[in-house]
This record gives C-alpha cells, sequence and structure tokens, in this order.
C-alpha cells in the first residue's frame, strides 16, 4: 500500500484513503497490520465487518487447515503474527481463530515442525488475549479438520460438540462455515441443531447469508434452507448427514459387485456401457440450470435423446473390446391430451437379447420418471422431495412388479427406486383418503441407485424386468390399459467381428 503516506502513520481522515486502497488488494491487509498495528486497529474499530469479510476474502482462496512449506502457514495465521493485543480486542474472533489454528498445528507436529517459529511467535503475542473458548474450539476443529485415524476423530467430534455453545457457535460461524467442507458434515449438523433451540444462532446464519464472500454466503443459504423448514429436526439432520456421506461415495451404495456384474462377463465392454450412460447423465444434469423448470415429458425426453447419442457412439468404442454392439435405440411418441389419462408410466423399456447359440430373449418393464420439487420455480437450493401418484404408482405394479421411478434431483442426479419400495412407505405413511404422497430424500436413499448402475447392470444384466406377455404389451404400448409417452428399445446383439 503506498497510494497515501499516512499509511505508515496512521491519521483518522485517511480512513477513505486505506479501504480504497485495500478493496482493490485484500493480500495488503497483513501488509497495514504489519507496518501500523495501531492504524490497522484504529480502522477496524470503524469498519469492523468490512476488514473482516477482508481477511474472510482473502482467507477463502486457499484452506484454513493448510500450512504448505514453503508457503507458511494459513493467510489468517499469517495476518495475526502482526497483530497487536489492540488488533485483538477489535477483531476477537480472527484473533482465536489463528491462536486455535496455531495451537492445533503445534500440538499436532511437535517442537521440531518446520512452522514452530511461526506458531511459538504467534502465542507468545496473542494467546493470553483472545477468548480461550473459542480459541480452544478452534484447536479441537482444526484437529478434526486433519485427521485420520476414526478413533481419533470420535474423540474430537465428542469433544467439539461438548464446546459448542450457541455463542460461541454463533460468533464464528463465517469461519467454520469456510473449515466446513473438511468437517464431513458436522459443522452443518451442529449449526442446524443449535440454531432449532437458539436464536443467536439462526441470526448468525442470516448474517453469514449477508455476506459477499461467496463460499459463506452459499454454504449459509443452504443452512438457512434447512432450518425453516417445518420438518422435524431428527429428519432435518439426517438429511444433512446423509446428503454429506453421499456426496463422498466413489458409487452410490450398489447391491452388486464390481467390475463384472452382468451376463457379459467381459470387464471392458461393461465398463464401456457404464461410461456412456454415466455421460449422458453428467451432460443430462449439466442443463439442469435452463431445464429445470421444464415440464417432466420434455426433461424424459432430453434424458433419453442423451443416452441415445451416447450409445450410438458405442459401436466404435467396443471395436477395442473385440464384441460388436451393443447399441441402444430410443423411440419417441406424441400423445394426445386424450391418451395422457391412459398413460400408466412414462417409459416402456423393451431389452431384446441376442448372443447366438447362447441367449435369445426379450424382457419389458415400465419406468415412471419425477422430477423434485427443488426444481419448481422458487424452490432452488431446497432438499429433494418427489410427489408420487398412488394410482399410477398401483397400475405401474400391476403391470410390472420390478418397475421403478426415475427421480430427478435438483442437482440433475438421476435416482432409481423401485416401485415396491414407494409403494411400501405410502403403507406407512400416506392417508387413505389421499390421492397422493411425498417422499424425501432421506426416506429412498438406502435403495436408490445411479443410472449408471440400473440400466447396464440391473437392465442389460436381466436382473429387472419380466418376459410375461402382459408385461410386453404394456412397455410396448399395445396394452389396453397401459400406454407409455416413451419407448427405450435396447438390442444386445453380441458377435465376434472379423477383420
Amino acid at each position: 500500500m503506498d497510494s497515501c503516506p499516512a499509511h505508515y502513520s496512521f491519521v483518522s481522515q485517511c480512513s477513505d484513503c486505506c479501504r480504497q486502497a485495500l478493496s482493490a488488494c485484500s493480500g495488503d491487509v497483513g501488509g497495514l497490520t504489519r507496518r501500523d498495528p495501531d492504524a490497522f486497529a484504529e480502522i477496524a474499530r470503524e469498519h469492523r465487518e468490512w476488514v473482516e469479510n477482508l481477511l474472510l476474502a482473502e482467507c477463502a482462496h486457499r484452506p484454513l487447515i493448510e500450512w504448505s512449506h514453503p508457503g507458511g502457514p494459513p493467510p489468517v495465521v499469517r495476518w495475526a503474527l502482526c497483530a497487536t493485543p489492540a488488533v485483538a480486542d477489535v477483531l476477537p474472533v480472527p484473533c482465536a481463530v489463528a491462536v486455535g489454528l496455531a495451537r492445533a498445528h503445534q500440538q499436532r507436529e511437535g517442537p521440531r515442525s518446520r512452522h514452530e517459529l511461526w506458531t511459538s511467535r504467534l502465542l507468545d503475542r496473542l494467546d493470553a488475549h483472545v477468548d480461550q473458548r473459542l480459541a480452544q474450539l478452534w484447536r479441537d476443529l482444526a484437529l478434526l479438520a486433519v485427521e485420520r485415524d476414526p478413533v481419533a476423530a470420535a474423540g474430537l467430534r465428542h469433544m467439539v460438540e461438548k464446546q459448542a455453545r450457541p455463542g460461541l457457535w454463533a460468533r464464528s460461524l463465517e469461519w467454520l462455515l469456510l473449515l466446513g467442507r473438511h468437517l464431513e458434515g458436522l459443522d452443518v449438523a451442529l449449526t442446524v441443531a443449535l440454531a432449532d433451540k437458539h436464536r443467536t444462532v439462526q441470526q448468525a446464519i442470516n448474517r453469514c447469508s449477508r455476506r459477499v464472500i461467496l463460499p459463506v454466503q452459499l454454504r449459509a443459504a443452504g443452512l438457512r434452507a434447512a432450518t425453516q423448514t417445518t420438518k422435524p429436526l431428527e429428519e432435518r439432520l439426517l438429511n444433512v448427514l446423509s446428503a454429506s456421506v453421499d456426496a463422498r461415495r466413489a458409487n452410490f451404495p450398489r447391491p452388486l459387485s464390481a467390475p463384472s456384474s452382468t451376463w457379459l462377463a467381459n470387464h471392458e465392454l461393461e465398463d464401456l456401457v457404464r461410461g456412456a450412460t454415466r455421460r449422458a447423465v453428467a451432460e443430462f444434469a449439466s442443463a439442469m440450470p435452463d431445464l429445470g423448470a421444464a415440464e417432466e415429458e420434455h426433461l424424459t425426453a432430453t434424458l433419453l435423446a442423451g443416452l441415445t447419442a451416447e450409445f450410438t457412439a458405442l459401436p466404435a468404442r467396443t471395436r477395442l473390446a473385440g464384441v460388436a454392439g451393443p447399441h441402444l435405440r430410443v423411440g419417441h411418441r406424441t400423445v394426445t391430451k386424450t391418451e395422457e389419462r391412459a398413460n400408466g408410466a412414462d417409459i416402456g423399456v423393451v431389452v431384446d437379447v441376442c448372443v447366438p447359440g447362447h441367449l435369445h430373449l426379450r424382457t419389458g418393464d415400465l419406468i415412471q420418471v419425477k422430477k423434485s420439487s427443488a426444481l419448481m420455480p422458487g424452490r432452488a437450493g431446497r432438499e429433494d422431495s418427489w410427489t408420487v401418484k398412488r394410482r399410477q404408482l398401483h397400475d405401474l405394479l400391476e403391470h410390472s412388479a420390478s418397475s421403478v421411478y426415475w427421480l430427478i434431483r435438483g442437482n440433475g442426479d438421476v435416482l432409481v427406486v423401485p416401485a415396491k419400495v414407494l409403494a411400501a412407505i405410502e403403507g406407512a405413511t400416506a392417508r387413505p383418503s389421499t390421492q397422493q404422497f411425498t417422499v424425501g430424500y432421506t426416506a429412498v436413499r438406502h435403495t436408490a441407485v445411479t443410472m449408471e448402475q440400473y440400466l447396464p447392470d440391473l437392465v442389460v444384466g436381466l436382473w429387472l424386468g419380466s418376459s410375461s406377455e402382459r408385461t410386453l404389451q404394456a412397455a410396448q404400448g399395445t396394452g389396453r390399459t397401459t400406454r407409455p409417452r416413451f419407448a427405450l428399445t435396447i438390442d444386445i446383439v453380441l458377435e465376434h467381428m472379423e477383420g
């Protein structure tokens, strides 16, 4: 900072000048603190929230717990090294966070740490001038964020939960939201639980949602969505934790083992089929910001068109596997308004398997597509839930016991759930007088599989579907009562290639 000589000797008239210079380069906040801590303390006293936003912005670009070499300590620790007790008095939360991070690193790495000079200097300078309870909470949070031993992590989680007093938690919530991605959902679960009983925490969530730091603002918006629903606390916590756990899975829960899980008995071919499905769904999900408000029929057509394109390209890719096919064709037809009432399914899928001298079979099945309420206008960011029509559900099961629902999530992912499971949920939760019922993500996550597993493993793999004439007629749209909107035909022909 060299736009004004007063940066070296603070005068109150220079406040606006300093703000302009710091806004242009937030990294200079450390430079000003180092040159003249008293000047910095005076600016922070007049513009506390603005200065803390500068610190948060600096820390948002690098993990709070990253002690790189030769890059040095995390930005908040590097800044606090130049702070004085007067600065700690004006900015108590960032200073306590820095002390907690330094304590954790010193205790974890020991006296031979390459950063011992940094941590010792900071603790000597500020340890006695910060809120000890807040610093201790942040020490345990920092230790938990890097702990990989599950037993030690369980002990640290218990310590954090005991120390998570509403006032302490609310004061440093912005910093918690920056650290949160390293805490595997614990920060969100504790915040939701505390906000349910303590107004100070709910006010802190609202405060964070107004911050200009994007990661803080977005995670705070998610917290608001989780705390403002009328659902019971236990269900909200389960939604939060299950979403966090599932997001870290390499694959969604799989009842079948990889890599070989079908009669194809060819790892390379199975991977190609699975990869084609994965790419189609990923492309569909990427278009969701533009498609989300569309009707379910349009979303279904878009997804099937993507699958068609990917499977059309498979023959060229399968040449390396030494076999021809499989290929997938999707037939569309437009239904009239009078036909819509008779439709008992969105998609009829027919699988035709032909392996000369080994296998020849035709099976059919039915699929219903539902979009999440999170895709409805004005409900972005809400938790996923789907409305199921009871009569439609029972019509599906009358024609095929293995029929499924494709549930489109708010982020565009597609989960596949057996219709039988939804019927079981209906039996336990739906009122007899209602024509439809709602299911949430938490209720179906244990039985849901991804399209990447459903199509290659369960449909092509012949785990699902029926060869009965009644089911085949329903899937093909030739039955009297069930006429799907779309026909999905999967022809699998395996022949050794010549040449």
